[in-house]
């Protein structure tokens, strides 16, 4: 039972109880006959991809009792129905970077605050099963990797007061913003489009007042800059808000100044809120 030592290491720093419910194909949404992927909703928040050969072939565990929220253990089918081992990876949701400890783990997904983590065996886990059993798990594993990297966030259109939205993404904004700031937007930036929010007064007397900007990127190349925070990946692109280093409300009156102290005092939860 060498996986549920190897899982157990992961479920004590998730804080995760005995309670797990299955689910398989019933969350398929569809089957591309090109790619030869399977698309499931894997948990409430997000989907991803399956190699096509996987169905029928693998059990998907799921529990809500954990510290950090969902965690969903994909493993093959005739090892767990065997042994209950064979685990294949886990996508866990974290607040925090405690998924740091983990011994064999990649971020692949963050939103709305949360990073979205795969973990990995870092041990056998065919141990005892039937030759049958291990085929299947050597069938199927190849294919764990690209299948966790595959997670997209679930769209939830976000509508209403306080929504800005951006052709990509949406944040929510407090009501304290309303009628208060300027969003100015670039179509042609090197990695896609930019939107920069600005203090409404300070902007309409010195072109200034920048709270944030946010841009996407393909690559790390905005680790360029002086100050930045990663606060959104999916679809192979990193959402990275970039602040301002030097005083914004230089030159402006004692009400504009105001307005943009209180404006940035909540940006860094305004750029978290961050979803597609």
């Amino acid at each position: 039972m060498r996986i549920i030592r190897s899982f157990l290491a992961a479920a004590i720093t998730l804080s995760l109880v005995a309670g797990y419910s299955g689910v398989q194909n019933e969350k398929t949404i569809v089957t591309d006959a090109k790619t030869k992927k399977i698309t499931i909703k894997a948990a409430s928040d997000f989907t991803i991809k399956l190699p096509a050969k996987w169905k029928n072939n693998y059990v998907m565990k799921s529990s809500k009792k954990i510290k950090n929220g969902s965690l969903v253990s994909f493993h093959s089918k005739k090892c767990y129905e065997e042994t209950k081992d064979g685990w294949l990876f886990s996508i866990a949701r974290y607040k925090d970077d405690s998924y740091q400890d983990m011994p064999n783990y990649e971020v692949v997904g963050k939103w709305n605050g949360f990073e979205y983590v795969a973990l990995f065996p870092s041990d056998i886990q065919t141990f005892g099963v039937s030759k049958a059993a291990k085929k299947q798990y050597n069938k199927l594993n190849p294919g764990s990797y690209g299948a966790a990297l595959s997670i997209q966030p679930v769209k939830k259109v976000r509508k209403g007061k306080g929504v800005f939205r951006a052709s990509d993404f949406s944040l929510k904004l407090p009501d304290s913003w309303e009628g208060n700031y300027i969003v100015k937007q670039s179509k042609k930036k090197k990695h896609g489009s930019y939107v920069t929010f600005y203090a409404k007064e300070c902007y309409k007397q010195t072109k200034e007042g920048c709270l944030f900007s946010i841009g996407r990127y393909k690559d790390d190349s905005y680790q360029e800059l002086p100050d930045y925070e990663v606060v959104g990946q999916w679809n192979g692109f990193y959402y990275v808000a970039d602040f301002p280093t030097d005083v914004q409300s230089e030159g402006a009156t004692d009400e504009a100044k105001k307005q943009f102290g209180k404006l940035n005092k909540s940006v860094e939860k305004v750029v978290r809120s961050i979803w597609p």
